[in-house]
């Protein structure tokens, strides 16, 4: 029987005279690697929002290891061990790497200190070799890393990544790509919302789209990626053969 990790129903959100989500329900299982499409505009950003804590939903709820998550703040959200990064990646630049890791440690200790589970984290992504760097210092693939590294250093069990490969070299992605299976391994449930689809459809098990806030297709990539729909609303002859 699956074990469902994030069950949301029928999630609802208007800015004004924009309707961001309209009635928008998915389920995530433990351990998988799920993915989140649809062009810009399309509210998955919203969505992740609603999620963590950071906006409130007109209607709906949303249900995280069977614990309703509506109305929580951020912070709440964070410790209850659902972590998200952002399409700009959120660290501490006059901080080295150990003390970025450090940091966010602290907002969720559990039952070991936070040195080790920052250490755990920096050499699980592959950052000792950086541990004293500033992260100033550091190109953008490894910024990008060090996010998803902090958000692993809080102890998160589903973490949400806000397109990760945005602004990265193919070099980068490819490395990112390591940094995703190298977490899911470590038994941590990913929801990754991305623009480079070949590189997403490469990483996750199952995917929704949204289009203009309305979900319009969940399934596996191979079905996303020749459904009608989904082809119409955003992937063009990128996908249409295959």
């Amino acid at each position: 029987m699956a074990d469902t990790v994030l069950r949301v129903a029928g999630i609802s959100k208007r800015f004004g005279g924009l309707q961001a989500l309209s009635d928008v329900g998915i389920t995530i299982e433990r351990g998988q690697v799920y993915g989140l499409i649809g062009p810009n505009g399309a509210g998955k950003t919203t969505f992740f929002n609603l999620l963590t804590g950071f906006d409130q939903p007109d209607e709906g709820d949303w249900s995280f290891e069977g614990t309703s998550l509506k109305g929580m703040p951020s912070y709440k959200v964070a410790r209850s061990g659902m972590v998200r990064t952002f399409q700009g990646a959120r660290v501490f630049p006059k901080l080295t790497v150990r003390e970025n890791l450090r940091v966010a440690n602290h907002l969720r200790s559990r039952q070991r200190d936070a040195a080790d589970l920052a250490a755990d984290a920096m050499t699980l992504l592959g950052l000792d070799r950086f541990a004293d760097e500033l992260a100033a210092s550091l190109p953008a693939g490894l910024v990008r890393t060090l996010g998803i590294a902090m958000a692993i250093a809080t102890g998160a069990t589903l973490l949400l990544l806000d397109e990760p490969a945005a602004g990265l070299s193919a070099d980068e992605v490819e490395q990112l790509r390591t940094v995703i299976e190298r977490t899911h391994a470590k038994g941590v449930t990913i929801c990754i919302i991305e623009h480079n689809l070949k590189f997403l459809m490469g990483c996750v098990e199952r995917a929704c789209v949204l289009d203009a806030g309305v979900l319009i297709a969940d399934g596996p990539p191979e079905a996303i990626t020749r459904d009608p729909r989904v082809i119409e609303a955003y992937l063009g002859d990128t996908f249409a053969d295959r």
